[in-house]
């Protein structure tokens, strides 16, 4: 392939893996070239960009998912992170230093994405019992500064994954409140077809006794007949209230909106 062509693959202000270059018929080797000829930039081992880009961690992740050709991403923007770039980050005035990603295989990032100072601070989780392969999961997102699209967690999503890496301590806070009394524009369907999907108990309870207090119209139309919440007792509010609705564990001041 000519260099011209090949560049012309690589969108502005994205990373790709020599995978992806592999995939367009350029060696190890040939890269190393590029890169000598200062063509391409060695981001790390196993990446490279352009010459000259800028590069931020969406850069990464555009990597991650343009070599690996299912229809699923194998590693997403989600939680707070995609809650963020949705628009709620006014809600979020902490925790968003660190990018949350996450994935539906266990792992760990790559050094040239978990080490890269452009990249900023990443985590990555596991599904948190949420399967990728869910409706109404992922959606796409244009990166800021880069000329391509991204697949991140929708709305709907990300605040179940919110809440499943959540700490029991802090799962009933102040920024966990504030943030779903702003998340009046949440779809249900999509929301029923998530939380029916969903395998963890503890995500669902929390998430119903959330949206219960915040109040908005979209947890009316949720159908919780369909929802398997398990059996028995949780425990997740220390010293808190019993909720009889949802069984578990809750603060006081939500008991006393009943």
């Amino acid at each position: 392939m000519k260099i011209n062509q090949l560049l012309s693959l690589i969108p502005y202000g994205a990373v790709v893996t020599t995978s992806w270059l592999a995939s367009h018929e350029v060696t190890r080797d040939q890269a190393r070239k590029m890169a000598k000829s200062a063509w391409l930039a060695r981001v790390g081992h196993g990446a490279y960009c352009k010459a000259g880009d800028p590069l931020s961690w969406e850069s990464g992740v555009y990597a991650l998912q343009a070599e690996d050709k299912s229809s699923l991403p194998p590693v997403w923007p989600g939680g707070q992170t995609a809650l963020a770039l949705h628009g709620f980050a006014h809600y979020l005035s902490m925790g968003l230093e660190t990018t949350h990603l996450f994935g539906a295989k266990e792992g760990r990032l790559p050094r040239w994405l978990s080490d890269a100072d452009w990249a900023g601070q990443t985590t990555l989780h596991g599904e948190g019992g949420l399967p990728a392969q869910l409706p109404g999961s992922f959606c796409d997102h244009k990166a800021p500064h880069g000329a391509f699209n991204i697949r991140v967690s929708t709305p709907e999503r990300a605040v179940l994954e919110w809440i499943a890496v959540t700490k029991n301590e802090t799962l009933f806070g102040s920024k966990m409140v504030d943030t779903f009394n702003g998340l009046n524009t949440l779809r249900p369907r999509r929301l029923q077809a998530l939380l029916e999907g969903c395998r963890s108990v503890r995500t669902k309870r929390a998430f119903l006794v959330l949206a219960r207090h915040a109040g908005h119209a979209w947890y009316r139309r949720l159908d919780t007949s369909r929802i398997g919440l398990g059996k028995g007792k949780r425990q997740i509010t220390p010293g808190g209230k019993l909720d009889k609705e949802f069984l578990i564990t809750i603060p006081q001041e939500f008991m006393d909106e009943h």
